[in-house]
């Protein structure tokens, strides 16, 4: 059993809600096996047959999609993944380049919050 501290639960606990095992460098980037799951969620490109890891990975992201865990797209869902476009867009200067991959609907918002971060704002204390 694990020790207790001044938490008020075990370490082991805790560190499960923490999901200490799981944090890593962001600055990294995606890894291979973090690729091939959403691959799978999308369902191409398909990996390598002699690659065990990656076909485990590419199941995994079929079984998301194939149990209902994507099927429905949520707004909040919906309004981070525009967030997250538009700041890229804004960064990259390459506002235009939204209609071309993006579904029209998450377009429009990704270029309604692209446009808000080209306007400065005031600092506020």
């Amino acid at each position: 059993m694990s020790e207790r501290r001044d938490y008020g639960m075990a370490v082991d606990t805790l560190a499960s809600y923490l999901q200490t095992r799981q944090q890593r460098s962001r600055a990294a980037g995606p890894r291979d096996a973090d690729r091939h799951e959403v691959a799978g969620m999308l369902g191409t490109p398909l990996p390598p047959e002699d690659d065990k890891d990656a076909q485990m990975r590419f199941s995994m992201g079929q079984g998301y999609a194939e149990g209902g865990l994507m099927a429905e797209a949520d707004e909040q869902r919906l309004f981070t993944e525009a967030c997250l476009h538009g700041l890229r867009a804004r960064l990259c200067d390459d506002i235009d380049a939204l209609d071309g991959y993006l579904p029209s609907h998450v377009a429009e918002l990704a270029r309604k919050i692209a446009g808000v971060l080209e306007v400065p704002q005031p600092a506020t204390a």
